[in-house]
């Protein structure tokens, strides 16, 4: 089981040095991190935490760490956020520190259709720790035991200024939003790395099934995320249900590395008021990755009372959290 674990860890972790995106499988944690648009979208100011443990079955798997805050300014029809994420693996062989200030304005197209555009400029560093990895060289094929390293690499390290763009368009029932982010980091450094820019984007309609009042409406959401790297392709249809303080997803994620990856995700969240709280396993589907436990997340969002009432009409995105 050692040898097979040890093994696993390297396919993974060492084409994951080149290959792997930060994401959560349930966007909704991390709206932010799709289009930076998302920041002056809403009524409330908020401050939202979340982590992502993925493949905790692999010894050295990703940890993800995610912190925002966003706060309106209705009077200008925007508003303002700070977004800091980490991302490590490989007991910490590899590893993303990014820290983000956005930016977005929200204006009316029709009596019923919104935009909002968003920018984001802040920093992004990775690095590859060479004396935390492991290599094959290092592994004895009887036992599977991991002997003192016999290859070397040099320590790699980028760091580098990064900036995104985004739009959401919206309705009170639609909403298409896209983001590219990490943009002119190849021109900022003169040379290939491993932060590549990212498109990213959702889509999702909102049916409504039942419930009068506000409180006790419900609706089925479909939804599609997507995004798109110079390494890794990830795309997720879904479907949510929303209603009674309550949000269940179900989603079907495939993702294209050095190879397919596919998994199964399940999500909750419940609305406590002003503190929103959310859950979620991903269930790897394809042959290889099985053996990694699939990954768990979890997130928390607080919102804090409106200063003032908003003048624009915005409406609130679907799903609502």
């Amino acid at each position: 089981m050692l040898k097979l674990v040890t093994i696993l860890l390297l396919a993974c972790l060492w084409s994951a040095s080149n290959a792997q995106e930060y994401n959560f499988a349930q966007y909704y944690l991390d709206k932010l991190g799709i289009s930076p648009a998302f920041v002056s979208v809403g009524d409330y100011n908020e401050v939202g935490f979340a982590m992502r443990s993925q493949w905790p079955g692999v010894d050295g798997g990703y940890k993800i760490y995610m912190a925002e805050y966003q706060q309106k300014l209705p009077t200008y029809s925007s508003g303002i956020g700070m977004r800091i994420y980490g991302n490590y693996g490989g007991q910490s062989a590899f590893s993303t520190t990014c820290a983000d200030l956005l930016y977005g304005y929200d204006f009316g197209i029709t009596d019923n259709l919104k935009c909002s555009f968003g920018l984001s400029a802040g920093f992004i560093g990775r690095s590859i720790r060479q004396e935390n990895l492991v290599y094959y060289s290092m592994i004895d094929p009887a036992s599977g035991n991991i002997s003192g390293a016999a290859e070397t690499l040099p320590v790699d390290a980028y760091r580098s200024l990064t900036f995104g763009i985004g739009t959401a368009i919206y309705t009170k029932e639609t909403m298409l939003a896209i983001g590219l982010h990490r943009l002119a980091n190849l021109a900022l450094s003169g040379q290939d790395t491993y932060t590549p820019s990212v498109i990213a984007a959702v889509v999702n309609h909102k049916f409504k099934i039942g419930g009068t009042e506000h409180k006790l409406e419900q609706f089925i959401v479909p939804t599609l995320c997507f995004t798109h790297s110079r390494y890794s392709d990830m795309i997720m249809p879904g479907v949510y249900y929303s209603g009674y303080r309550l949000l269940l997803s179900l989603a079907y994620r495939m993702e294209k590395a050095d190879q397919m990856a596919s998994s199964v995700v399940m999500g909750a969240g419940f609305d406590f008021g002003k503190v929103e709280l959310s859950i979620g396993h991903e269930l790897e589907t394809s042959k290889v990755l099985r053996q990694t436990c699939g990954s768990y997340e979890v997130g928390m969002k607080y919102k804090f009372e409106k200063s003032e009432k908003n003048s624009s009409g915005k409406t609130i995105l679907c799903p609502a959290f």
